[in-house]
């Protein structure tokens, strides 16, 4: 209070009490020169919180160390106060743009933080551009200038006898600041200052850092929009050309013609959808290197992934299906066509041909014509199981692609809103599987019914024109084989009788006769069983009505009789022989006990005579024995040569 008054003290102690009166022990106050100023001040500085003291200049020093009163109060401790006010001004103008960077830092940290992503490619995009200009503001955030004013900041505080060299090389520099002559309160902002450029640094390179892994994460979401968009499109791509396709899926065709031209269609289209393939491809490709990445969306981008491929193999098989159904139906309508052809156009010569009376007459020629008979029918069997067999595989496969184009697979997915569908599309066939499937089979039903019908009709024909070739064959083979047995009659029978007329005139000769009659009968033998089967046969011709009955009994009642009288002249000459050799036979016995008689005979002559009449009369009655026994011998000899004789005649 030298040379002031006790008002201009108070506003200072008010201060003190009001603001940091818990911060001061004691208030010492230079006594006034004016003594009513002492005593005011005396009286109204009891007031405060803290203590205060009136004190004098010279006794100062006993209380407050001389190094820490300014020259003015008779100490060492440099002080200028506008000095201080200069570097407080300045230090608080850096502190103030320091935190005002760090704040916009912060806000930029916050925006950078926001974790939402466009759902489509033209947010994505925005966001990209966006997040562009979030670097250029990053970029053009004061940290230089901010750090610049720092730097400057420490120098003029260093230029007081504190840390000297603050710079960019900051870190533990606060440590370093030591002095004894600088302003204590200032120097004690170096740590502040030291830590707010670090801040600022600090802020901006972690901005950077997490601008450049949102940009990485904004590029993914760019990237899997795109790709969204682009299976959007195969995906729509599939389904407009589904909906083409459906519209005609089950047409087969009514014609071979009609057939082969819906079958080039096809395959243009099929053609045309290849490139499609490549497209699909290409974004299924991408997919996978999107995943291989690391994508946030991995699953999503799997799933959208399976959905494409799943909805063009579904597509795909369509195609294949349809293919394999237009390739059954150009081969059964060309089939079912030749067909037609022949029952058409081969038919009426054929069995114009086959008629009983245009038959040929030739055996051979007969055979031929049984034979072209068989092969056509054969021909015609076979052209119709084609045919059906080929019906039976188109009809499976027209209801594997109606069922294959039908699945609810596309549907699932459109009921839960993951775009495109194929629901709704179903062409022709509105949707109905059993509908579809009975446009075309309908038409290859029709068509077989129609071949089968002409089938049967065809088969009633050929199986009655079979039984006339077939009975005229056997007439033919009944005439040659009559022909052949009374052409062996004559050939062979009859010469072999005529040839053999002699009995033989011994009984050697009778029995070689006889034997060799035997063997001729025994080949005969065959030729009756012949003529029997074909007695047989012509009975059964004659009653089948095909042949003329007349005619067939004519040729075999000249046949039996023929067989007949010839079998008897075989007999009879059998029994010629058979007299022959039995005479032969009576005659070499008869001789030959003539001949043992004699010898008895004359051995009896030159016997004694008997002794008694008992011997006499027993040899008398064998001689009569012998007598008896010689005659019958004889008499039978002579009736076997008589009945001999009488058959010869």
């Amino acid at each position: 209070m030298r040379g002031s008054t006790w008002s201009t003290v108070k506003p200072i102690l008010k201060v003190l009490q009001e603001h940091c009166n818990a911060l001061i022990h004691v208030a010492y106050i230079i006594k006034p020169d004016n003594f009513w100023q002492k005593q005011r001040t005396s009286l109204a500085s009891h007031k405060y919180k803290f203590e205060t003291c009136l004190i004098g200049l010279d006794a100062l020093p006993k209380s407050i160390d001389t190094s820490q009163l300014t020259l003015d109060l008779d100490g060492s401790l440099i002080y200028d106060h506008a000095h201080w006010i200069e570097m407080r001004l300045a230090l608080e103008d850096f502190l103030w743009q320091a935190a005002d960077l760090l704040d916009r830092l912060d806000d930029l940290q916050e925006d950078l933080s926001r974790g939402d992503l466009a759902d489509d490619l033209a947010g994505a995009k925005a966001a990209l551009d966006l997040h562009n200009e979030m670097k250029k503001k990053i970029l053009k955030a004061p940290v230089e200038e901010v750090d610049l004013v720092g730097q400057r900041l420490l120098q003029r505080l260093s230029g007081e006898g504190g840390p000297s060299g603050y710079d960019s090389g900051y870190s533990g520099r606060d440590s370093e600041a030591s002095s004894g002559t600088t302003n204590p309160d200032l120097q004690a902002c170096v740590p502040d200052i030291l830590q707010h450029l670090e801040a600022g640094r600090t802020a901006q390179q972690q901005l950077l850092s997490l601008w450049a892994h949102k940009k990485a994460r904004l590029d993914q979401c760019f990237q899997l929009r795109l790709f969204e968009q682009d299976c959007d499109k195969m995906l729509d791509w599939i389904c407009r050309n589904r909906e083409v396709f459906l519209s005609n899926y089950v047409e087969i065709g009514h014609s071979y013609q009609l057939a082969q031209q819906l079958q080039e269609e096809h395959n243009h289209f099929t053609a045309n959808s290849m490139n499609a393939f490549i497209n699909i491809n290409r974004v299924l490709g991408a997919a996978s290197r999107l995943l291989e990445t690391g994508h946030y969306a991995a699953n999503r981008i799997r799933h959208v992934a399976g959905r494409l491929e799943r909805a063009w193999k579904e597509f795909a098989a369509g195609l294949d299906e349809r293919n394999a159904v237009l390739s059954l139906s150009v081969m059964f309508h060309h089939k079912a066509e030749q067909l037609h052809a022949i029952y058409v156009e081969s038919t009426p010569a054929w069995s114009q041909a086959c008629e009983v009376g245009n038959a040929p007459s030739d055996i051979s020629e007969l055979e031929a014509a049984i034979h072209s008979h068989q092969s056509l029918y054969e021909a015609m069997c076979q052209a119709y199981t084609e045919v059906h067999s080929t019906s039976k595989k188109l009809l499976y496969q027209l209801d594997h692609l109606v069922q294959v184009c039908n699945q609810p697979g596309m549907e699932s997915d459109r009921k839960h809103g993951e775009g495109p569908s194929y629901e709704g599309s179903r062409g022709s066939g509105g949707g109905n599987p059993a509908a579809d499937y009975s446009e075309g089979a309908g038409h290859v039903l029709n068509v077989i019914h129609q071949i089968l019908n002409h089938h049967r009709a065809l088969e009633q024909r050929w199986h009655s024109n079979k039984i006339k070739l077939h009975q005229r064959l056997a007439l033919r083979l009944f005439q040659g084989d009559v022909k052949q047995v009374l052409d062996w009659l004559d050939n062979h029978g009859e010469v072999f009788l005529c040839k053999n007329t002699g009995i033989g005139r011994s009984l050697a000769k009778a029995r070689v006769y006889q034997k060799s009659h035997e063997h001729f009968e025994r080949v005969a033998q065959n030729t009756y069983t012949n003529a029997e089967k074909l007695l047989t046969a012509a009975e059964e011709l004659a009653q089948t009505g095909e042949c003329k009955a007349d005619e067939i009994y004519s040729v075999a009642r000249q046949l039996e009789t023929r067989v007949a009288s010839f079998a008897a002249r075989v007999e009879e000459r059998r029994h010629r022989l058979d007299l022959a050799v039995a005479f032969y036979q009576k005659d070499k016995e008869f001789c030959s006990w003539l001949d043992s008689l004699r010898q008895a005979v004359a051995a009896g002559e030159e016997e004694v005579a008997a002794e008694t009449l008992e011997a006499a009369e027993r040899l008398l009655e064998q001689g009569d024995q012998q007598r008896e026994q010689t005659l019958a011998a004889c008499n039978s000899t002579i009736a076997h040569g008589e009945s001999l004789v009488q058959e010869l005649r």
